[in-house]
């Protein structure tokens, strides 16, 4: 990576990292009773697989991020405008969710974040292939946490 590079990789990784405090903000603690007396189906993983994999996602999301602005493809603003709208989804979901105690709203938020990744997936597949490979995980992730956060919904109804 040249020296030039190095001020837009610290730029996406700042904003990266603003979202995520951002989200922390409104995250689970133990004094969290609401979230502690919320139903949560089988397939939620304990609070340490949570605290492991959103840092690793965050660094693939700013490398992403950084990429897709240094690449020179027709598809580039597009990418960007896609990059952004998801960075705002994800800050979100735990303002919505936790703060609200909004699991419909937690719901909608991860559904807007997964049809916004697999836009911005199908742009960077052509654009910058790395970002497609860092930005895969995300997807897949974001679509367990919308399969998480639908059962949680759900669950009063069913």
């Amino acid at each position: 990576m040249r020296t030039s590079k190095l001020p837009v990789y610290a730029f996406f990784f700042m904003l990266t990292a603003f979202a995520a405090f951002l989200g922390s903000m409104f995250g689970v603690d133990s004094s969290n009773e609401w979230y502690e007396n919320l139903y949560k189906p089988a397939i939620v993983p304990p609070e340490i697989v949570f605290a492991t994999v959103w840092p690793i996602l965050y660094i693939l999301i700013a490398l992403s991020g950084a990429r897709i602005y240094l690449s020179k493809g027709k598809n580039r603003s597009t990418a960007m405008n896609l990059w952004g709208a998801q960075l705002i989804a994800n800050a979100l979901f735990s303002p919505l969710f936790f703060g609200l105690k909004s699991p419909i709203l937690g719901f909608i938020d991860t559904l807007i974040l997964f049809v916004l990744l697999a836009l911005l997936l199908l742009k960077t597949f052509d654009l910058d292939r790395r970002s497609f490979y860092f930005l895969t995980p995300y997807f897949l992730w974001a679509g367990f946490a919308m399969t998480m956060a639908f059962l949680i919904m759900i669950h009063p109804f069913s």
